[in-house]
């Protein structure tokens, strides 16, 4: 396998992961009920 391939993959899933996170925070942060 090669390992560059799997480093992208890696950091690709990585990223979209703190992007659903940071969305989520922030949907939380803005709707009404704490």
């Amino acid at each position: 396998m090669n390992i560059r391939q799997l480093l992208l993959g890696v950091t690709e899933i990585a990223s979209m992961g703190l992007l659903t996170g940071a969305i989520a925070l922030w949907a939380v942060a803005l709707s009404p009920m704490h």
